[in-house]
């Protein structure tokens, strides 16, 4: 069998019943990011709001992967990474649009700079303001003061004061466009699929910067972003899975003793915001709920 030949860049949607934001991102990739040398891959995660028909009718060049159950993020991400024939992976948000330009800045950034294993670009609100979307990483105190809702004591991790308009190095920029070198990938076997809904792409960048690569926030370049749907209405069982992911964070990249500072606290949360005993359940390994 012949292997199809290297493009530039695999741009990688994971989509789970977005189907009118995801329509707008495949319509401005469509319009900005053409091939030959530019793909798209959409994996959806066992949509039900006709999305995956919308992609195949409106968007026949797009290779779309249908799964018949949401695979989380992670592992959605991954099948793409499996999939895709770039030098460079950008992994794009389904509520973005992107902007003339942004996804060749991105390539030609990483093409020019050959420490950077990654690099992201502005964030903006359709009003045009932009988004926060850069972070440092979380240290224990950080995420104490984040959950117990003491935002001010964490001005360090959360970067106040960070200049929008100047390219420079950052430790962890949100995955809602996130362009990585698909060879560092595939050495770092993707996202960790352990991250099904938060912090996947807070460990992949730390994975990067600990093989001693840079990650870059590019400001000569930009996308639209509407914002991720809210998790205010999220069912317990979503919110379990999601302090799950915290805890594992933190006891992976900060040792037990996060762990064990960090599970009261966010169990206490848990139950203020669900009034239910499933906030228990972060005390005992995800194994036994047949999650881990």
């Amino acid at each position: 069998m012949t292997t199809p030949p290297e493009t530039a860049v695999s741009i990688i949607i994971t989509n789970w019943n977005t189907c009118e934001l995801l329509d707008g991102a495949l319509d401005a990739v469509a319009l900005h990011a053409p091939p030959p040398d530019i793909e798209t891959l959409v994996i959806d995660n066992g949509s039900t709001d006709g999305s995956p028909a919308m992609v195949g009718e409106k968007y026949p060049g797009v290779h779309l992967i249908r799964n018949t159950e949401n695979l989380g993020f992670a592992r959605a991400n991954n099948q793409g990474v499996a999939l895709a024939r770039g030098r460079h992976v950008l992994f794009l948000g389904s509520d973005t649009i992107v902007q003339p330009g942004t996804v060749q800045t991105l390539a030609g950034f990483l093409d020019a700079h050959p420490e950077a294993g990654a690099a992201s670009c502005r964030l903006m609100n359709p009003d045009r303001t932009p988004q926060m979307s850069c972070r440092r990483f979380p240290r224990l105190r950080d995420a104490l003061a984040t959950y117990l809702s003491l935002h001010w004591l964490a001005w360090r991790y959360t970067m106040k004061g960070f200049d929008f308009y100047r390219t420079q190095a950052v430790d962890q920029p949100a995955a809602t466009c996130l362009m990585v070198r698909r060879r560092l990938l595939e050495e770092l076997h993707g996202f960790n699929p352990r991250y099904s809904l938060l912090y996947n792409d807070v460990d992949l960048c730390e994975r990067i910067r600990a093989r001693g690569w840079e990650i870059y926030y590019v400001a000569e370049t930009e996308i639209i972003h509407y914002g991720s749907m809210t998790t205010r209405s999220a069912p317990p069982g979503i919110r379990l899975e999601m302090y799950r992911n915290i805890i594992e964070y933190f006891r992976a990249h900060r040792g037990p003793i996060a762990q064990w500072m960090l599970t009261p606290v966010l169990a206490a949360r848990l139950l203020l915001l669900t009034r239910s005993t499933i906030a228990l359940k972060l005390f005992r390994p995800a194994v036994e709920d047949g999650q881990g």
